[in-house]
């Protein structure tokens, strides 16, 4: 079961600022997500959607991310923000936002939150330098070269921390 993760959102955040997992991408995160990657989000998993609510209550997304489960891990990946919407809040917003990480970061420690009871660790796949700063700065650290990440929530031996990345390295770019 995921469990809540509000206390990943700084406090200063909440009033304009919000991350949810939504059952299908398409509706929200479809387009955003196609003009990133050129196809449709994925059909499975559990889609997030950073959310900002300007000064008369309308919500527009301004990042999504993906998590699948593959057996005993979390493969998190997918992620994109929406430079437009990002450039289109108040300053003070997105000042906050940036102070505070800024999208792919609060998704990346929101994930973490909601999701450690379901798996041993966490995986990322990351080709992209900034991207790659924001993943460490979230927590996950490089495992095997040239882009494979890994975020150790649990202490494991290493022997399983090895068979972990050999498992996801079986399966390529995720």
């Amino acid at each position: 079961m995921p469990q809540a993760a509000p206390h990943t959102m700084p406090a200063t955040l909440r009033e304009y600022f919000a991350i949810s997992e939504i059952d299908d991408a398409q509706l929200l995160a479809g387009p955003l997500f196609r003009r990133k990657f050129g196809s449709p989000p994925p059909a499975v998993g559990h889609h997030l959607v950073a959310l900002h609510r300007d000064e008369v209550g309308a919500l527009r997304v301004c990042g999504y991310a993906h998590a699948g489960e593959f057996g005993d891990v979390c493969l998190i990946g997918g992620a994109c923000t929406d430079g437009e919407v990002m450039r289109a809040l108040p300053l003070s917003h997105a000042q906050a936002i940036r102070a505070a990480g800024g999208v792919w970061y609060l998704l990346i420690k929101y994930m973490f939150a909601r999701y450690a009871g379901r798996c041993e660790a966490f995986f990322g796949y990351c080709g992209d330098p900034r991207a790659l700063e924001v993943d460490l700065a979230a927590g996950f650290v490089q495992v095997a070269p040239p882009y494979l990440l890994a975020h150790w929530h649990k202490e494991l031996p290493e022997v399983v921390r090895r068979a972990l990345i050999a498992k996801v390295q079986a399966l390529g770019p995720f």
